[in-house]
C-alpha cells in the first residue's frame, strides 16, 4: 500500500477523534444534534462514511489552511488500507482470561471511529464488515451471531456478584437514559468516581446495597466490557 495512502487514513483517524473530542470544529457538510456523546459519534461517523473519507480528510485540512494534493485524494483506497492492517503478523493468543472477543473489543475501543463503526455494522447487521472488522482488529475472523450471544449474555459466565453487579446497574443506567440524563450516564460508563459515589448516594438501587463500592463497580462492570456492551444496545442494536 503506498505511503500516501496511509498517510491519509491516520489524518482521517485524527482528524476524527478531534471532532469527537470537541477540539475541532466540524467541517463543513457534518452536524450533530445528538447531545450524548456516544450518539454524537455514531451520528458523525455514519455522516463522514456517506460523505467519504477523501472529502471529509480535506474539510478537515481547509480548517488548517492546508491543502492535501488531489492525487492523494483521488487514490484513497480504504481496502487497501484493511489489507495491510490485515497482513500485520502476531494473532494474540486466547486465555480463558482473556479470549479473542475481549482482544477483539479492545482493539475496537482504542479508536471512537472504529467503535462507532462497530454499532453501525450491527445495527445494519452487516456480517461481511464485521468479518472485515474483526480480521482488523483481532487478527482472526469472528461470526456476527457468536459476538452478539457473547456480549449478549457475557454475565452468564461471571459469578453472583458480578450478575448482581450488571443486573443493577444496567437497571440503573436505563433509568438515567430514561430521565434524560444521559450526561450522568455516561460519566458512569467512562468510569468518574466522583459521579458514582454521588449517584450511590441518591440511586434507590444503590442506598441499600452495602456491597455497592466504587470498585466494586469497577471489578463486575467496568472491566468487563458492561459499558461497551450498554452503548451499543442504548444505540438501538439488538443482542
Amino acid at each position: 500500500m503506498s505511503e500516501a495512502n496511509m498517510t491519509l487514513w491516520e489524518r482521517y483517524l485524527r482528524y476524527f477523534s478531534e471532532v469527537c473530542a470537541g477540539t475541532r470544529p466540524l467541517p463543513p457538510g457534518l452536524t450533530s444534534q445528538a447531545e450524548d456523546e456516544m450518539a454524537k459519534v455514531v451520528e458523525l461517523q455514519t455522516q463522514v462514511l456517506a460523505m467519504g473519507i477523501p472529502a471529509f480528510a480535506a474539510a478537515c485540512a481547509a480548517q488548517d489552511g492546508e491543502t492535501i494534493p488531489q492525487a492523494e485524494l483521488d487514490g484513497f483506497d480504504l481496502q487497501a488500507v484493511l489489507q495491510s492492517l490485515e497482513e500485520k503478523p502476531a494473532e494474540p493468543v486466547k486465555t480463558e482470561i482473556r479470549n479473542i472477543y475481549e482482544v477483539f473489543l479492545d482493539s475496537v475501543c482504542l479508536e471512537e471511529s472504529l467503535l462507532a463503526y462497530l454499532i453501525d455494522l450491527l445495527r445494519r447487521d452487516d456480517r461481511a464488515g464485521f468479518k472485515k472488522l474483526s480480521q482488523v482488529a483481532a487478527r482472526t475472523h469472528l461470526d456476527m451471531d457468536d459476538f452478539r450471544v457473547w456480549l449478549g449474555n457475557k454475565e452468564l459466565l461471571g459469578d453472583e456478584e458480578e450478575q448482581l453487579c450488571v443486573r443493577v446497574m444496567d437497571q440503573c443506567l436505563t433509568r438515567l437514559m430514561d430521565e434524560g440524563r444521559a450526561e450522568v450516564a455516561a460519566a458512569l460508563l467512562s468510569g468518574d468516581e466522583k459521579t458514582f459515589l454521588a449517584f450511590r448516594a441518591e440511586a434507590p438501587e444503590l442506598l441499600h446495597l452495602p456491597a455497592a463500592t466504587y470498585q466494586w463497580f469497577c471489578k463486575n462492570y467496568l472491566d468487563r466490557y458492561y459499558p461497551v456492551r450498554f452503548m451499543i444496545r442504548a444505540n438501538g442494536v439488538t443482542l
